[in-house]
């Protein structure tokens, strides 16, 4: 196959904003636990997406929040430790409500590592 293309895209943002959700739609069924309940992703999940042009490998991340005990450190550095050997970060925001100081902490973060994404 000629073009042929794969990568790996990271989907980071804060707890509860649908990581998980996007990547079960983009790949087409449930791989990743969804719930209301904040921190169900403890790690870094892959979810492959294979199309006749190409393969997408989709790492779905902790969200990203001011931990207040070793558990919620542990998941941060999971979750800022997936942007590393990645095509692309995808900063997902919850559509819902205006971006807060949560998503700007992120987007400081990537900007401060010299990541390049997209939001």
């Amino acid at each position: 196959m000629t073009n042929y293309k794969s990568g790996f895209v990271t989907l980071l943002g804060r707890p509860n904003v649908g990581k998980s959700t996007l990547i079960n739609k983009l790949i087409g069924e449930k791989i990743t636990i969804t719930s209301p309940v904040a921190q169900t992703t403890r790690n870094k999940l892959k979810g492959i997406l294979t199309t006749k042009f190409g393969q997408i490998i989709f790492v779905d991340t902790p969200g990203v929040h001011k931990p207040h005990h070793l558990l919620g450190e542990i998941l941060v550095k999971n979750a800022k430790s997936a942007i590393n050997g990645v095509d692309m970060v995808v900063l997902v925001l919850d559509s819902s409500v205006e971006p807060g100081k949560g998503d700007e902490y992120i987007k400081d973060f990537l900007v401060e590592n010299k990541t390049e994404f997209i939001i």
